[in-house]
């Protein structure tokens, strides 16, 4: 799923704060305070928000020592069933980071190159009508870097505008058991929308891009999707709590995820993710992904460097590498500049949900809400966490 995200942090929560407030509201606090007020934090968020049936958070800092994990809410809106931290969740275009992964692994086996045309693996059935700019087919031009990194200029099925038809997510509303295989979202895009551009002309967030790497992913290893993920993330790693949703034997009881005010945990239409983010899974499974991506277990050093190259601008403070987002607190707020809170980059999904790493704290972020309505309001939130857990007297 797309991530839309237009932030403001100065409307956020900082406009009109001056100097001394700013000083007041950054002076050090314990650390049973902290967590006692992130606790209070996220429960106030799920109290606040209709939208909202729970909420996740995981703190794990490898320079402090600080691992706190919370779970507010209950399962769904419809249960009084209490969350826990180890609760499985769709989350959404988190998993377009573990799709690029294993391309970063791919490229350290020379088995591929990121420079690589994608029309080695797709045919021209699949490729029709994708990248016709001006009634000059580009399909030819196109590489996987391109696809990664959003800049291929292909449509993007989930948000993008339509010359014909209904909009993807007014079908998805009206309709909450609408089914979708992988050739199905190509063809809406074919069938329904326009690219945006030439390739590399211009950065252009696209599900369907991702859905194109993931048959080229099949194409590369003769295997199903599901199964790549499987034997090259989930067993490796030992994430037991993650999987496919739709494309692996694996019950869907999951945490509700809204999107207009509908819980889709159990519906067909989240069958509209794939290679672009149909990944259940865990915070623990998470922290296991990212601290593995981060420290080399997955790719080398060279292939992650090329991956966290962070070249294309997705809005203001924010910036995209290859499955991965980056973002600029100093850049998206003066004030937040001024606070000294670190940047963070990883996957994030249209629902809340994100994997976030702090490289100069050496910490992580991990957190689920699974609400579309949290597309913007996740990140805000974790702007008003990073003000809490920035206070922290280290001992």
């Amino acid at each position: 799923m797309r991530i839309g995200i237009r932030i403001v942090v100065g409307i956020i929560i900082l406009a009109g704060i001056g100097f001394g407030v700013l000083a007041y509201m950054n002076r050090p606090i314990p650390q049973a305070a902290v967590t006692e007020k992130i606790g209070e934090q996220l429960t106030e968020i799920v109290a606040n928000h209709d939208s909202l049936s729970s909420a996740l958070l995981t703190i794990y800092s490898n320079r402090t020592g600080y691992f706190e994990q919370f779970a507010v809410g209950t399962k769904n809106r419809t249960t009084d069933q209490p969350v826990q931290p180890d609760s499985q969740y769709h989350a959404a275009s988190v998993g377009k980071t573990m799709c690029a992964a294993i391309y970063g692994m791919l490229v350290d086996e020379g088995k591929i190159n990121f420079d690589d045309k994608i029309n080695a693996w797709l045919d021209a059935d699949i490729l029709k009508g994708l990248f016709v700019v001006d009634g000059t087919d580009y399909s030819g031009q196109v590489t996987l870097r391109q696809l990664l990194s959003h800049t291929s200029g292909v449509g993007d099925y989930f948000e993008g505008p339509v010359i014909s038809g209904e909009p993807m997510l007014e079908m998805l509303t009206s309709n909450p058991n609408l089914s979708f295989t992988p050739e199905e979202l190509v063809a809406f895009t074919r069938d329904n929308q326009a690219p945006i551009g030439k390739p590399g002309q211009q950065f252009y967030y696209s599900d369907t891009g991702y859905i194109l790497l993931g048959f080229i992913l099949e194409a590369i290893e003769g295997k199903p999707y599901s199964a790549i993920l499987e034997e090259r993330i989930f067993q490796p790693l030992g994430m037991k709590d993650s999987y496919l949703m739709f494309y692996q034997d694996e019950p869907a009881d999951i945490l509700g995820i809204y999107i207009n005010g509908i819980d889709y945990s159990d519906r067909n239409a989240l069958s509209v993710d794939w290679s672009g983010g149909g990944v259940v899974t865990t915070m623990n499974d998470l922290l296991t992904f990212m601290k593995a991506f981060e420290t080399g277990t997955l790719v080398s050093d060279e292939v992650y460097e090329e991956m966290t190259d962070f070249n294309h601008r997705y809005d203001k403070g924010i910036y995209y590498g290859m499955g991965m987002m980056y973002f600029d607190f100093s850049e998206l707020s003066f004030l937040l500049g001024l606070s000294s809170m670190t940047d963070v980059y990883g996957g994030v999904g249209a629902t809340g949900s994100y994997v976030l790493y702090d490289k100069e704290k050496d910490t992580y972020f991990i957190a689920n809400f699974g609400s579309l309505d949290f597309a913007e309001k996740g990140i805000e939130e974790l702007v008003k966490i990073r003000m809490i857990y920035d206070r922290m007297i280290v001992e």
